[in-house]
């Protein structure tokens, strides 16, 4: 980004602050008015700090979502977040059942291994998600969702140098009550979700919910003439609430799901002009891969159209998942109390057709197996003049991959017998990762005066994680089918160190309110990323996989950020602003280098980086019926320092960090017309995504130009019962959510397409 376009960033960003701290200033001199509101917007309480407050009173830039909010904006996945809010990107890379690729704020981890953890942590009612491929879990039954932006490395600690997302499901009640969604969409997609809780036995509350969804899905398989990226999962929930004294409150909370789909399929669009193929390729301009005028190294071209394909592995994807936590909650006088305990357990096998398309160029079984116990214990306590809360946290986890793969296994039809040989190959890859952590953290806040607030926080955390690895490699020798010996990966004498990290992390803020309704803050923040080892896939070459396999150091950085938030007008208009500067000491960054074997995995850091930019949200309601959202996010970052560590890879100084487009925003218009008793509400709303890279290297064949995504809901409210229609992408915008490069040595762009445009039906009631 220039200088110019920095600075009218910057100004743009100040200006609105220094307008909204204006707007505070008149309303404390003029007070609240008298006249009683034309309807005012929602409030929204989160825990986001570990304890029950207005969202508008925490002083960290946090997107919360009401179930209101969730149901409307028709929230199903954590994709469809990333699509609502400004400055954060949420890519399902290998569809549903896998990790997401998380970025706020451009910081994200484009690593699809299941072993490395990206810096965007995971919470599901307090419990942090350690495999990131449990992350990927169907939306059901929440209460909201909570998306912190910027590092937070006191109350949540490791892997959240970039933010977290709180997911909060709705709790026992000890009263009945009930919900219940039925929803039919295109492409012969059903969804049934469904709870009911309430009392049991005196003092003993329970609730249970449930969601399955079904689809054909919408890319067509031109080789079986069926329909692929559908689904086929289902997921339930139950929890026990027992309070058998006044302060003391246990929470039992059981939740668990299966996935049992064939695995989404990538674009393939070829990469070589016709004619020049595997011995001595030209690359296509970029207009031309995109146009769908070029071919890989075995002259094949998708040329059915941008959801269609020909893919020829057709084995199922699975995903089996249990979780189960207990929490309990205890006041014993000057004290608040809290423990959770939690295990999760995730196994998943997906035989990924790699290349998308009729033969076998690369194809991977990624097999992975996680399980991981956590325990938290909380202490707490709140006066009128200061609240404190301390507590410690251990972690610990055993992750297992088998991640086989095949390469160029029909070389010789293309090419000639035997041509394959000392080409093609089978490569086995397995993995133990076993990690260790504790941690001990405290934040406070004091009221200096009336007005302003001082609130200081620490963490240290310590981190143990060992790697080991066996890969090897079988070429075909003799013609197609015959392959010689095993031969080993890694080369002999190399060592995988263990990683052994420690971090003190902190937060140190100011807050001055105006009113009760307007508060302006400024805050410094650290964070810490534990190290990382590279999950697999090593090259062929002994001197570039001796490399792959060494641990990258912890990723830290100090943010600095000044805001405001307000409710003015009578709570008719919210208005919050941010701006925001981090740097960033070891980054990890992740990328696939070019190869004669095919893109190999680079786990890198960089030694310097940043982002800067601003989040802005709007929310006003000038009468009763209508309501109206306008969020903005800016962003600029880049790799200030770069040493190159793989070798055969290339410096990634100066470039801009993927997922990151300088400008997103949401825009929605909510308007409600009673009708008796009952209403009839009309929602519209767009979704704007920047120009952006989906590598590291700021590849321009993996570049996604700027796009809007539009969206309609009409629905007819009558009490218990609300009947709606939608249109979800209703211009038909055909986009990327990721890409992949692997010219070298296939000769194709993998990217991976949205969704369609789609129209739905769905019925909710509740009681």
């Amino acid at each position: 980004m220039s200088l110019r376009i920095r600075l009218a960033l910057s100004a743009s960003a100040v200006s609105l602050t220094m307008a909204l701290v204006s707007a505070a200033a008149a309303q404390t001199v003029a007070g609240p008015s008298t006249t009683a509101p034309a309807g005012v917007v929602e409030e929204i309480t989160v825990t986001a700090q570990h304890r029950s407050e207005n969202v508008q009173k925490v002083p960290i830039t946090i997107n919360a979502y009401s179930a209101q909010d969730i149901q409307k904006l028709g929230i199903q996945t954590s994709t469809d977040i990333g699509m609502v809010t400004p400055n954060v990107n949420i890519a399902l890379s290998q569809g549903a059942g896998n990790q997401p690729i998380i970025t706020i704020r451009g910081i994200g981890l484009n690593d699809e291994n299941t072993n490395n953890a990206g810096p965007i942590a995971v919470y599901v009612d307090d419990v942090y998600l350690t495999s990131s491929a449990s992350q990927t879990f169907s939306i059901f039954d929440l209460e909201r969702i909570e998306v912190l932006k910027g590092p937070q490395g006191t109350l949540y600690g490791m892997n959240t140098t970039g933010g977290a997302i709180n997911y909060v499901s709705a709790k026992p009640t000890d009263y009945v009550t009930g919900n219940l969604h039925v929803e039919y969409s295109s492409f012969n997609t059903w969804n049934i979700e469904g709870a009911v809780g309430g009392p049991i036995a005196p003092g003993l509350d329970g609730r249970i919910a449930f969601v399955k969804n079904n689809s054909e899905g919408y890319e067509k398989n031109s080789l079986t003439g069926k329909m692929e990226n559908g689904a086929n999962d289902y997921a339930v929930r139950g929890q026990l609430q027992w309070k058998p004294k006044d302060d003391l409150k246990i929470l039992l909370n059981v939740n668990g799901g299966q996935i049992d789909t064939r695995p989404a399929e990538y674009g393939h669009l070829g990469n070589f002009k016709p004619g020049t193929l595997f011995f001595n390729p030209t690359l296509c301009s970029v207009s031309q891969v995109r146009a769908d005028q070029c071919v890989d190294i075995f002259g094949y071209s998708q040329g059915k159209g941008f959801y269609d394909g020909a893919f020829n592995k057709q084995a199922h994807l699975r995903v089996n998942e249990i979780n189960a936590s207990l929490r309990v909650d205890w006041s014993p006088g000057y004290l608040n109390l809290t423990s959770i305990s939690a295990i999760e357990h995730s196994d998943k096998i997906e035989p990924e057709d790699t290349d998308s398309s009729p033969y076998r160029e690369l194809e991977i079984n990624w097999g992975v197996r996680s399980t991981a116990f956590t325990q938290e214990f909380r202490a707490s306590h709140s006066e009128a003049k200061y609240n404190w809360t301390a507590g410690v946290y251990y972690l610990h986890e055993n992750l297992q991959q088998n991640q086989p793969l095949e390469l160029l296994l029909d070389f010789d039809q293309f090419f000639g017998p035997g041509s394959g040989d000392g080409l093609a190959q089978k490569q086995t890859d397995r993995s133990r990762q076993v990690t260790d952590a504790e941690a001990i953290f405290g934040q406070g806040e004091y009221n200096i005066t009336d007005k302003l607030k001082l609130i200081l926080g620490g963490r240290y955390t310590h981190e143990r994680r060992t790697f080991q690895y066996q890969g090897t490699v079988a070429y075909q020798d003799g013609g197609e089918g015959n392959f010689g010996p095993p031969s080993s990966l890694l080369p002999a004498g190399v060592t995988i160190p263990a990683l052994d990290d420690g971090e003190f992390t902190w937060r140190a803020g100011v807050n001055y309110s105006f009113n009760r309704n307007i508060m302006a803050y400024a805050s410094i923040a650290t964070g810490f990323k534990s190290g990382d080892f590279n999950g697999g896939f090593l090259s062929t070459d002994p001197a570039q996989a001796a490399v792959q396999i060494q641990p990258v150091p912890p990723e830290t950085d100090t943010s600095y950020e000044i805001g405001i938030k307000s409710s003015l007008f009578d709570r008719r208009l919210v208005a919050n602003a941010s701006i925001f500067y981090t740097q960033y000491h070891d980054l990890q960054v992740f990328s696939l280098v070019p190869s004669p074997d095919g893109p190999l995995n680079s786990l890198t850091s960089a030694k310097a980086a940043h982002n800067f930019g601003a989040d802005i949200e709007l929310v006003g309601r000038p009468t009763h019926s209508l309501t109206l959202t306008a969020n903005l996010g800016l962003l600029d970052t880049k790799i200030d320092k770069f040493s190159v560590l793989v070798p055969g890879t290339s410096s990634l100084q100066g470039l801009q960090l993927a997922f990151s487009p300088h400008v997103s925003g949401f825009l929605m218009a909510d308007y409600k017309v009673p009708i008796g008793q009952n209403s009839l509400s009309f929602q519209l709303n767009a979704s704007y995504k920047g120009h952006q890279f989906y590598d590291s290297t700021s590849d321009p064949y993996l570049a996604q130009p700027a796009y809007w995504i539009e969206n309609l809901r009409v629905a007819y409210d009558c009490g218990p019962v609300e009947i709606a229609g939608y249109i979800k992408n209703l211009g038909g915008k055909k986009y990327w959510n990721d890409a992949f490069d692997s010219t070298s040595p296939f000769g194709f762009i993998q990217p991976v397409v949205g969704t369609p445009r789609w129209y739905g039906l769905e019925v909710n009631y509740k009681f």
